[in-house]
């Protein structure tokens, strides 16, 4: 099997064959991935597609549904709808591809066994994912006013100026393209006038070119919109490796269905391989460190209901993909599998 370095080798050179790379910030990025397991699954779904292909072959070959692909517990958190109802759930829609169900549900349970101070054991949060999977009721993104659980949980307000005068700090940037511009600026406040700059955030994209305009509306009000360059999702350049198993597939209609479904953010478009997204004092992750039981195991449980809501966007996939049961003990060992995975690639880098 080839080696993380051959492999991540090839991505990159095909990444960059067809988006501009920053390679300052891919060093930076392999540096990040050094620092942790947990770290380095996020910023390697490229690399998990190819390993869960030859430890986990049989996770392929389930009902395709619309998949989040580089699900973990850092893929989630709150925006404001159309309606600006607060609502939380999957917030990262960047490898949305056509696939497997059971591949968004082992990556969740791994990134959570992997994750830094999750007061959950292994078999908890197996349990925990793949029971609140099957039972949860796909739809809308839960609403944080029914959702007290989650409302507790969420970080409290930044400083509304500190926050936006943040994001200014970056370079200017002028290498936006027009219609990426013209997309934000659509679902932006009235009379929004930003200035551009370069924005670094996450592990996984480091490298893409990632921008912030930040400025007034008219009424004064600050408002920032983040564009950030995707390229090609991983699982096409997967698929091109000859790999034996069903490897998800892009699928460029999934987007607008999924976004309509959950009801997602009002300041978030997509446009010529840009996503383009509200950033916000009030746009948070709930992070899992620190928590106590009772609450990581709620948070993981809704984690899993949310992932449902993205699979049930197309509802008699999702009806065929529950047909197909997974025991808790077979689920148990492919989370194992992948995570023991995981552990030797991120230790095979140093």
């Amino acid at each position: 099997m080839p080696d993380l370095r051959a492999l991540t080798a090839d991505y990159e050179h095909w990444l960059g064959d067809r988006i501009p790379l920053d390679r300052d910030e891919l060093r930076r990025k392999h540096e990040e991935l050094a620092h942790d397991e947990y770290r380095f699954l996020r910023g390697t779904y490229y690399l998990w597609l190819i390993r869960a292909a030859a430890e986990v072959p049989d996770a392929f070959g389930r009902a395709a549904v619309p998949l989040v692909g580089d699900l973990h517990v850092e893929n989630y958190g709150t925006w404001r709808d159309h309606d600006q109802v607060r609502r939380w759930g999957v917030n990262d829609l960047d490898e949305l591809a056509r696939g497997s169900w059971l591949l968004d549900l082992v990556r969740l349970a791994t990134s959570a066994v992997l994750a830094p101070h999750l007061a959950l054991s292994e078999h908890e949060v197996c349990d925990s994912v793949l029971t609140s999977w099957y039972a949860a009721a796909p739809g809308a993104a839960a609403d944080l006013r029914d959702a007290p659980h989650l409302a507790t949980l969420v970080p409290e307000l930044a400083d509304t100026h500190s926050f936006y005068s943040a994001l200014t700090r970056g370079q200017e940037a002028h290498d936006v393209p027009a219609a990426v511009v013209a997309a934000a600026e659509r679902v932006a406040e009235a009379g929004w006038r930003p200035t551009w700059h370069v924005h670094e955030a996450g592990t996984g994209s480091l490298g893409h070119r990632r921008r912030v305009g930040v400025g007034h509306a008219a009424d004064g009000s600050w408002h920032a919109r983040e564009a950030k360059e995707l390229g090609p999702p991983a699982c096409v350049w997967a698929a091109g490796r000859g790999l034996s198993v069903r490897v998800p597939r892009r699928d460029d209609t999934a987007y607008d269905a999924v976004v309509a479904a959950l009801r997602g953010p009002a300041g978030a478009a997509r446009v010529d391989d840009w996503q383009v997204r509200d950033l916000a004092p009030d746009v948070v992750r709930i992070r899992p460190e620190g928590l106590h039981h009772h609450d990581s195991r709620r948070l993981l449980e809704s984690m899993a209901a949310a992932a449902a809501d993205v699979h049930g966007t197309d509802p008699v996939s999702l009806r065929e993909a529950r047909a197909e049961t997974v025991s808790e003990h077979d689920f148990r060992d492919l989370v194992a599998t992948m995570g023991a995975a995981v552990r030797a690639d991120f230790h095979a880098q140093a």
